[in-house]
């Protein structure tokens, strides 16, 4: 078989090797060419390429949730580069390894797209390819939010190569929109395949690119008003009809709701072990105690902060959607006795600021339950468990319990492990595209579009009796990542979205406990570090010269 080597960093890592991924489906050594020059083979490749995001997704995420206001470190500390900047380096392994495994899904569509010219002819290969291309420019779209400029590798590599240009950040964007828009067409409106890539797929993430691009330096105004139209296209007059809570509610009926537009795909059946899925549920929560007694595993970082509870108000039914408000006996026991849990005794009870002072209310509503139940109040002066008056930052790195824990991601089916769950990971949904729609319109200066999108998403967050519309005078970008915080809380998009907007210093430093000051985010240049560090490695493997990111 012909060996491909992967010489350069940038394409992938030595402790990240591809020739894995090819070959993980072809277990009977046949040649590649001969293997993907079969339908079933091709198809066996295109899966491959989908399942590439899992390296992304599946693992911490740090790169896409660190480092920002909404969460912080609990009992354990999250890494000190992406978590606080100030020890953010260019060998930083986090930062390596995401951008790795971003090449290394690179080169895998580039594989597909390669063999689409060079396989058996099917009626789907058209398509097929296209998706590569897809999944090709959103690795190029996740490179170019987090580095900037990146290599732009287009064709399949057998062979050494050891010079790769950087190109600037204005031809990325050029690129990743330049293949969207020409590969939608080859792309049905709506797949037929749950988790593949369609045209409203491409509308969705069009909108975001264009979005990302008017921010910057050499962005303009008509960037914002695509980014609306493609939004809205993606949209396509779909109203949102799911309550908040049924839409997170751990089922795969729900996984794969009307709302969905992308995710990566997991189930029990196409992982190797138990314990081999992905961690987005162990995240976003205090420590729950050990597997006897019977909670779900979590992490114990990516704590919520207080800035988070704060976000929300009376009558958003997100609230309860995003939080374990109530701990029963056992974690689980919200989704497994959810129609009998009257009778089940309340552990621990998290009011939000505004349910604090009907307290009583609530113990004398049940008393069977709730009599002993230890309550810890969401607000900046809470309780521990001890009852002794303390600050929500020491509770939410006390050893049990702390605070309210982030549910949205639940999987009651897990084991105990920090990577066991097989509920997908959600990557785009309807929700979110309303608020590119917002954001895009607002920037775009055209306030009324802006207020109306976002009064979509917040009339369905709006419990029976309240009223949460805005006006148009409510508008500003401040009050758009609040939004954008409450109906996608722990969805990966924190990050990137304070990046974008230019709120990324001013946030984590007013509202993060992990990072004391504006100083940690200087450089040894002086210069602030917003974007990543080009991986050490990268440049020193590479023969062509390749700049540096302000701050490394």
């Amino acid at each position: 078989m012909k060996k491909i080597y992967y010489i350069l960093f940038l394409l992938i890592l030595p402790l990240v090797g591809c020739s894995d991924f090819l070959e993980q489906d072809n277990k009977s050594n046949v040649p590649r060419d001969q293997f993907y020059g079969t339908a079933e083979g091709y198809g066996s490749l295109m899966n491959t390429v989908y399942s590439s995001l899992r390296a992304v997704y599946g693992i911490e995420p740090w790169i896409f949730c660190a480092g920002t206001d909404l969460y912080a470190s609990g009992r354990n500390k999250v890494p000190d580069g992406l978590g606080t900047y100030k020890g953010l380096l260019n060998s930083d392994g986090d930062v390596k390894k995401f951008y790795a495994s971003c090449y290394a899904g690179i080169q895998l569509a580039n594989t597909a797209i390669y063999y689409a010219d060079h396989t058996e002819a099917t009626d789907l290969l058209g398509q097929y390819k296209a998706e590569a291309r897809f999944v090709r420019a959103y690795y190029y779209y996740l490179l170019v939010q987090n580095f900037g400029g990146v290599a732009l590798v287009k064709n399949m590599i057998d062979s050494p190569i050891v010079s790769f240009e950087r190109e600037s950040a204005t031809a990325t964007y050029e690129f990743i929109i330049t293949e969207m828009e020409d590969l939608k067409k080859s792309l049905p409106a709506k797949t037929s395949v749950f988790g593949r890539v369609d045209q409203r797929t491409v509308n969705h993430f069009l909108a975001k690119t264009y979005l990302c691009r008017g921010y910057e330096t050499f962005g303009t105004v008509s960037d914002f008003t695509k980014a609306a139209e493609y939004a809205d296209a993606a949209i396509g007059g779909q109203v949102l009809s799911i309550n908040f809570n049924d839409l997170f509610w751990p089922e795969k009926k729900n996984q794969e709701n009307e709302e969905v537009i992308w995710s990566v795909q997991y189930d029990a059946s196409s992982i190797s072990s138990p314990t081999a899925g992905n961690m987005q549920q162990a995240f976003f929560g205090t420590y729950l105690g050990g597997a006897e007694d019977g909670n779900k595993y979590t992490t114990s970082n990516l704590t919520p902060t207080i800035r988070l509870h704060q976000l929300f108000s009376k009558g958003d039914t997100r609230y309860e959607g995003t939080f374990m408000v109530q701990f029963y006996t056992h974690y689980y026991d919200f989704y497994t006795k959810n129609k009998q849990l009257d009778a089940e005794r309340v552990l621990y009870y998290y009011p939000p600021a505004w349910a604090v002072a009907d307290t009583a209310a609530w113990r004398a509503a049940n008393p069977a339950t709730r009599s002993r139940t230890v309550i810890i109040p969401m607000q900046e002066n809470t309780l521990t468990v001890s009852g002794k008056p303390t600050t929500y930052i020491a509770a939410m790195s006390g050893d049990v319990y702390g605070v309210a824990v982030v549910r949205k991601f639940d999987d009651p089916n897990s084991v105990f492990s920090t990577t066991s769950s097989t509920r997908d990971v959600v990557l785009a949904r309807v929700g979110e595209t309303y608020l590119v729609a917002a954001e895009a319109y607002y920037k775009a200066g055209n306030n009324a579009k802006a207020v109306e999108r976002i009064n979509v998403v917040r009339k369905r967050a709006a419990a029976a009796g309240y009223d949460m519309s805005v006006k148009e005078s409510d508008l500003s970008i401040d009050f758009i990542l609040d939004e954008r915080g409450r109906e996608l809380a722990g969805e990966y998009h924190r990050w990137m979205d304070l990046k974008r907007t230019g709120k990324l210093i001013e946030y984590a430093v007013k509202y993060n406990p992990n990072v004391v000051g504006a100083d940690y985010f200087k450089g040894v240049d002086g210069q602030n570090k917003i974007l990543r560090p080009i991986p050490l490695d990268a440049i020193n493997l590479n023969h062509a010269k390749v700049e540096q990111n302000p701050g490394y």
